[in-house]
């Protein structure tokens, strides 16, 4: 069997180990021109579905890379008020050496990619898919090229365009929040100043009308040649509370757009300002928070899909890259074993389970609510 992955990211990858592993021939096509070109955020939670998923795609050499490169565990969840009085806290029992409880998104996926040299593909962008006659699947790239495979799944992220082919009247909800995203790094200075829960794990603060702001560290086990240890920064808001439109927002300047937080928490408690003042301005960008309320579902064929593509979600519940990964280990089951089909039934009740959390917890976190 030969497998096309269309997408590079956690799920696609972790696919790709498994396939590998079990010996199936496995090709991966990445419409960004490296590992490193892509912003889509820094820190990414790792709960038990994820360790579990990447216990059992990843070959040991593998998996201790992502060990050594993971953060230090955290063992807090806490919001805050715009003057740091604690609104909540829920604290986690310790974690061992090896638990992975978050890691930096590019130091995940460039462990992710050891070993895949052969099977990356790089700076092609997938167009469209058509089945040909022999049974296989022809894939057609925006430089006019084509592959065929066997199996084509979509990796490839909320705006899938597998899926717009498979699945095109599949509803992707603009939520209305977007993320102005930001790395501050730990120096002495900021470790001193920061409140403590902030280095132990995920804060919120927020005075409930205004945006709110996130803060997770970043505390590595061994950092990537590029940057060391950080606080993840995050403030979320609609476009009237940010004062931009998405026009705006999405065309400025990196310093620029800090600025935008900088002005936002100038009210706050002065230690949040002085952190977000410490901040790498050059590192800010922006997303849009997209969701589904519903699970994509497609007939069994020469296509499928995993991740973001059948299940886009808001990161409120800390599930998106998780779920992806149980995807990725169930579908390296399923083909292993002939399943397919069983694989496509069990991924959209348990895919459902996590975007109904994240939507719940998006009330709490947002004010948000998409009638779910």
């Amino acid at each position: 069997m030969q497998v096309a992955i269309v997408g590079a990211g956690v799920g696609g990858l972790a696919l790709a180990q498994g396939l590998k592993q079990a010996g199936i021939d496995v090709r991966v096509y990445e419409r960004d021109a490296s590992a490193r070109f892509r912003k889509q955020g820094y820190r990414i939670h790792i709960s038990e579905v994820g360790e579990q998923a990447l216990a059992a795609v990843l070959p040991e050499a593998v998996r201790r890379r992502v060990i050594e490169t993971a953060t230090h565990p955290g063992d807090l969840v806490a919001g805050f008020d715009t003057s740091l009085r604690p609104t909540f806290e829920q604290a986690y029992p310790g974690a061992g050496p090896d638990t992975v409880s978050a890691i930096d998104r590019y130091a995940f996926r460039r462990a992710l990619m050891t070993g895949l040299d052969d099977v990356l593909v790089f700076g092609k962008q997938f167009t469209s898919y058509a089945e040909t006659a022999d049974g296989r699947v022809q894939l057609t790239f925006a430089d006019g090229s084509t592959e065929t495979a066997d199996l084509l799944v979509g990796a490839d992220g909320v705006g899938s365009r597998v899926r717009a082919q498979l699945v095109p009247d599949f509803e992707v909800i603009d939520s209305g929040i977007r993320c102005i995203y930001g790395k501050i790094p730990v120096t002495p200075a900021v470790r001193d100043r920061a409140p403590a829960e902030f280095l132990r794990g995920f804060c919120f603060v927020t005075d409930g009308e205004g945006p709110g702001a996130a803060f997770a560290p970043v505390l590595f086990r061994t950092p990537p040649e590029e940057y060391g240890d950080y606080l993840m920064a995050v403030m979320t808001g609609t476009q009237e509370q940010l004062g931009h439109s998405d026009e705006e927002l999405f065309g400025m300047a990196p310093d620029d757009l800090w600025s935008v937080v900088k002005k936002h928490v100038a009210d706050w408690h002065p230690t949040i300002g002085e952190l977000v003042a410490s901040a790498d301005p050059s590192a800010a960008f922006p997303i849009t928070l997209r969701t589904c309320t519903e699970v994509a579902s497609w007939p069994t064929g020469k296509i499928t899909l995993l991740g973001d593509a059948v299940h886009p979600m808001l990161p409120s519940a800390g599930a998106g890259a998780n779920t992806a990964l149980w995807d990725a280990a169930r579908l390296t089951e399923a083909l292993v074993d002939g399943s397919l089909p069983e694989y496509e039934r069990d991924v959209r009740p348990h895919a459902l389970a996590a975007v109904e959390e994240s939507l719940q917890n998006a009330k709490h976190l947002f004010n948000l609510d998409l009638g779910a």
